[in-house]
This record gives C-alpha cells, sequence and structure tokens, in this order.
C-alpha cells in the first residue's frame, strides 16, 4: 500500500508541474470553453493510454532502445509545439487589431481541442521517459509483470485525467480576466512562448 501511494504521490507531482499539457489544457479552457478543455484533457489521457499498451506489450522498452526512434519523436514534438506557440502568438497579434474590449470565444472544434492534447502527449518524449523510468521502479518480480504495469497504467491515466478535469474547473474562474482584448493577447503572447521556449528546451534535452 506504501508503494501505491509513494507512486502516486510521484506521479501527480510530475503530472502538476506545468508542461505542454497543461498549457494545452489552459489555451483551449479559457479561449474556448471548458468543453475544448475536457477534449484536450481526454486527448492527453488517450495520449497516456496508447504509451501504457505499449508499455503493457513491452513495445515501449524496445522503442525506447532505438536511437533514431527516440529522436524523431523528439524533433517531431518539439515542431509540434513550436506550431502551437505560433498559432498562440498570432491570436495574440489578431486580438490586438480589434479596439472593442469584449471578446467572443474563439469557435474550435472539439476534434481539434482533442487532437492538440493528443498529440501534445504522444509526442512528447519525456511522457515515453516516463513509461520506462519511474514506472518500472514500482514493480515486484514475479510473473505477474503485464499485470501490474496494467495496474499501474490504470492509475496514471486516471489520476492524468482527473487531474485536467480539474484545471478545466479552475480555468472558468479565472476565464472572466481574458474578456479584456488586452488580458487575452498577453496571454496568448505568454502561451506562445512558453510552448515555443519548451520546444527548444525539448530539443536541446538529452535524448538518454
Amino acid at each position: 500500500m506504501d508503494g501505491l501511494v509513494a507512486f502516486i504521490t510521484i506521479t501527480l507531482l510530475i503530472i502538476i508541474v506545468p508542461g505542454p499539457d497543461f498549457f494545452v489544457v489552459m489555451k483551449n479552457s479559457i479561449t474556448s470553453g471548458k468543453g475544448n478543455g475536457a477534449m484536450a484533457a481526454l486527448g492527453i489521457t488517450t495520449g497516456h493510454v496508447c504509451y501504457s499498451l505499449l508499455a503493457i506489450f513491452g513495445i515501449i522498452f524496445i522503442l525506447a532502445n532505438m536511437y533514431y526512434v527516440f529522436l524523431a519523436i523528439k524533433i517531431m514534438g518539439a515542431i509540434y509545439l513550436i506550431y502551437l506557440g505560433m498559432r498562440s502568438i498570432i491570436s495574440a497579434r489578431q486580438s490586438m487589431n480589434f479596439s472593442t474590449s469584449q471578446m467572443k470565444v474563439q469557435n474550435v472544434s472539439y476534434l481539434t481541442s482533442y487532437r492538440q492534447g493528443f498529440f501534445s502527449t504522444i509526442l512528447n518524449p519525456k511522457a515515453l521517459l516516463y513509461y520506462i523510468s519511474i514506472l518500472p521502479q514500482f514493480l515486484s518480480t514475479g510473473d505477474a509483470v503485464t499485470g501490474q504495469i496494467a495496474v499501474l497504467s490504470a492509475i496514471v491515466t486516471t489520476v492524468i485525467l482527473l487531474w485536467f478535469v480539474f484545471c478545466v474547473y479552475i480555468f472558468q474562474y479565472i476565464k472572466l480576466l481574458f474578456t479584456n482584448r488586452k488580458v487575452k493577447a498577453i496571454f496568448d503572447y505568454t502561451v506562445g512562448s512558453i510552448l515555443i521556449g519548451l520546444s527548444l528546451n525539448l530539443l536541446l534535452s538529452k535524448s538518454s
């Protein structure tokens, strides 16, 4: 039981540190609504489900040892974050061109929000590293390793979904701040810059 509590605690601490997933959920929640934020959170969870399935079947450990596959994931992930960051900055520039004080909610489809959340996770090598470095530390020796991975993976995805749904709920309380276009523009510039900064950090980080 102590090991399980430690696992959940460590997982939660890793998740709550703001990263690409956090900012994708925040941007969708504030600029498009809680439904879009929830779909982004669902996309992130789906990405972790995919990694969990790869871990259960042992494929993830094979991929992690293939340098060029890992490098490709890193590069694609960085490019995707740059793309999201540039879109956010472009949105900020467009917001500053209006003289009205009220902001209309951006009409973004649920599928787009889901896709952003999914690719934010699936193209993040740090998510891959979690399943090959953190999760195995909580496995006990025996014949039921696959079952243990399945249980721990289920816990991970549940914790992730609950955390980001909670974030969506919290973001609704600060959403009124963004009805002012200048505040909205500053927010978009900030998020865009952070996403691009995270992408550069991703590219410059070590592959192992």
